[in-house]
């Protein structure tokens, strides 16, 4: 799942190269909102130093002001480096849910005060 918190970058890491057939690909994310169907097509620029390994992407929700939520994405791997179209890139090769939140969420830790007490 990737994750994504509104005003914020955030880094993504993938594993798409191992599934490409095209050398030197372009990736379109495209994104649906799983309730309002809005979507949202961008190509990312892979900014990893080792493309053999995995994919780096850095993401600013601020760029595609994503309503929050859960969205259902898709990753193609395409030859053009303009096309926003998923019928006309190469190739899909990764798929799944992308989650938006308004802030980072903290999580409350309950730590009891323990005493023991041992009785013979």
């Amino acid at each position: 799942m990737l994750l994504i918190t509104k005003g914020e970058t955030k880094f993504w890491y993938l594993t798409l190269t191992e599934k490409v057939t095209i050398s030197n690909p372009k990736f379109l994310f495209y994104v649906t909102h799983r309730q309002t169907n809005k979507t949202y097509a961008f190509i990312l620029t892979d900014v990893s130093t080792f493309k053999d390994r995995y994919n780096k992407f850095s993401v600013n929700e601020n760029t595609y002001n994503f309503f929050e939520g859960e969205y259902m994405y898709n990753v193609y791997a395409q030859t053009s480096s303009v096309n926003l179209n998923p019928s006309l890139s190469n190739e899909l090769v990764e798929s799944g849910i992308l989650k938006v939140q308004l802030s980072s969420t903290t999580t409350d830790e309950y730590n009891p005060t323990l005493i023991e007490k041992i009785y013979e």
